[in-house]
């Protein structure tokens, strides 16, 4: 029944509690075209309300009735103000550019041509001006000063004492390479000459000692021969082997196979 008789309010629309809020603070600028026309009339009825500032007696007469507020009266402090070269107030025509002034500056002061005033060495003649003298770095090329005879001689003595200096140079190396050749053809001739020497002596040694060995074996019996290979010639003689034990009873075996000739056993070698 409440709800009935007291129905529930409507629920606001965002989007238009914010355009009435900006409309609120905005004002006129928040109103569409139609509204403009009048903005733009009050503000014609605004802008009546101040005085022309051309017109009148000239731009003065406009700022003095602005500032006396209409009037007539200039302040004092404003009166005071010089006008200076601009006579004509406010209104007067003024360059920008400055032509005038700078035609008028011409005028009254032109141009003076220097003149450089000759200097006097105090001997009565004008001292050279060394300020006309032209520069080092001028387009024009100095002139290349020609050599001596003594300067072309010296050079043309250095060049022949070069050439014949390296001619020598040359020379000695080319000595020197063959000399370097000649040793090493030589020592390897001198060695390979050695070389065929001493294997021809080895072949001699060689061949002498198969026929030594051949002899002894063909002459006496081998208790002959084994007694000449240790050099025993009796029981006091001194045997190529050293030994620390006393072979004495040895060396008379040895002897007394010898004496016995072809009747010792194992005289024929078997």
């Amino acid at each position: 029944m409440d709800d009935f008789f007291n129905p529930p309010a409507a629920e606001s629309d965002p989007t238009s509690d914010f355009l009435a809020r900006e409309k609120a603070i905005l004002g006129a600028e928040f109103t569409s075209g139609g509204e403009s026309s009048s903005f733009d009339k009050d503000f014609e009825q605004s802008a009546s309300a101040f005085p022309d500032l051309d017109g009148g007696e000239g731009d003065d007469a406009g700022l003095e009735g602005f500032v006396s507020g209409g009037s007539g009266a200039v302040p004092p402090a404003v009166a005071a103000i010089p006008k200076g070269p601009y006579e004509g107030g406010m209104g007067a025509q003024v360059s920008v550019t400055g032509t005038n002034e700078f035609a008028a500056f011409e005028s009254e002061y032109p141009e003076v041509e220097v003149t450089p005033a000759p200097q006097h060495n105090g001997f009565g003649a004008a001292a050279p001006n060394y300020n006309q003298q032209p520069s080092i770095f001028s387009g024009t090329p100095a002139p290349v000063e020609e050599e001596s005879e003594f300067i072309k001689s010296w050079k043309s003595k250095q060049a022949e004492e070069i050439a014949r200096r390296e001619e020598e140079s040359a020379r000695k190396k080319e000595e020197t390479i063959v000399k370097a050749q000649n040793a090493i053809d030589n020592f390897y001739k001198e060695y390979n000459a050695k070389k065929e020497k001493n294997i021809a002596k080895n072949k001699e040694e060689e061949t002498d000692f198969n026929a030594s060995r051949t002899d002894a074996l063909a002459q006496g019996t081998t208790w002959e021969r084994i007694c000449t290979l240790v050099d025993l010639q009796d029981s006091r003689s001194k045997t190529t082997t050293k030994s620390k034990q006393d072979l004495s009873r040895f060396k008379e075996i040895l002897l007394g196979l010898k004496r016995e000739g072809e009747n010792a056993p194992g005289a024929a070698g078997y």
